[in-house]
């Protein structure tokens, strides 16, 4: 099998990546702007009031603002690198339909396993002290977005994905050896990115950082060893994808069917992050124990 980053080799100078990265961060905000101030034009609202994500139309918003790196994977890979958008999910140039929907069916039970323990979970805690779920919306108004929302956090989800583990994983393998540079790094960067003490504090802004940089290396791994951008973007896009049935109260629950209602300060989110953390990082470890022996009896049976 050809080596996923293979097609970032022959323009692997750094500053071509470092440059790629800046203006990709650019396009990402540049769309930002123009989305959120013509919608608050549109609408005769002030711009800032369309961030919380609690109705349809500002998750909607958020989500959107997403296309900026796609137009700018679609300017930095041919002006820099001189390859096209298809080379992001590896040698191929075709994302894995197979790989993407063993990652979302993976993010499915994840799901199911971690909500199924919040609902057993809150059998044991005193009366009022656990997250409450409460219903956001209407099923009639619910099923009406829902397809919307589905594009929208595909759309979102392959974004990050095409950046992160395809641009910067691509070119940084290519480049360095060293799994913290093509690896550590980038997910780290992932990670930063959703930093938010002003909604969770600084411990848990910094638990939240902490899982989304698991992640992203864990993400990192699994697209090194299948080869293929699809099960990253499936596992991803079903992550994301879970906020539709059960979001986080005033926190993007804007197409959200219900919404589970905790202090984002609180001890129990930190608890609830780490857990979560653990959990996936555990699942992780025990899939790539699976590979590594399927790999040892595949190679066995060609020997004989």
């Amino acid at each position: 099998m050809s080596d996923f980053w293979q097609t970032a080799q022959p323009r692997i100078q750094i500053w071509r990546t470092a440059l790629g990265f800046v203006l990709l961060i650019g396009a990402f905000f540049g769309a930002t702007f123009v989305l959120f101030t013509g919608a608050g034009s549109l609408f005769d609202t002030p711009p800032r009031t369309l961030l919380s994500g609690q109705t349809p139309i500002s998750a909607g918003l958020f989500f959107a603002t997403f296309i900026g790196f796609h137009i700018g994977l679609l300017i930095v890979l041919p002006l820099l690198h001189k390859r096209g958008y298809r080379t992001l999910f590896g040698p191929s140039g075709r994302l894995k339909l197979q790989h993407f929907l063993w990652g979302l069916l993976a993010t499915v039970f994840i799901a199911s396993a971690l909500y199924g323990f919040l609902l057993i979970e809150r059998l044991f805690m005193p009366e009022g002290s656990g997250p409450v779920i409460t219903r956001v919306r209407p099923l009639s108004d619910w099923l009406v977005w829902l397809l919307p929302a589905l594009a929208l956090i595909f759309m979102q989800s392959f974004a990050e994905e095409a950046v992160f583990r395809g641009y910067l994983l691509q070119q940084l393998r290519a480049r360095f050896r060293s799994v913290v540079i093509w690896a550590v790094l980038p997910s780290l960067i992932f990670g930063l990115l959703h930093f938010d003490p002003g909604t969770y504090g600084t411990l848990n802004a910094g638990a939240y950082v902490l899982n989304t940089t698991a992640t992203g290396i864990m993400l990192c791994l699994i697209t090194l060893r299948t080869g293929n951008l699809g099960a990253a973007a499936g596992l991803h896009f079903g992550n994301n994808a879970a906020l539709t049935v059960i979001g986080i109260k005033d926190n993007l629950e804007g197409f959200s069917l219900f919404a589970v209602g905790m202090e984002p300060t609180s001890g129990y989110t930190a608890y609830s992050i780490l857990f979560q953390t653990g959990f996936n990082i555990a699942l992780f470890l025990l899939w790539r124990r699976w590979m590594n022996r399927r790999d040892k009896i595949a190679n066995g049976a060609h020997a004989a």
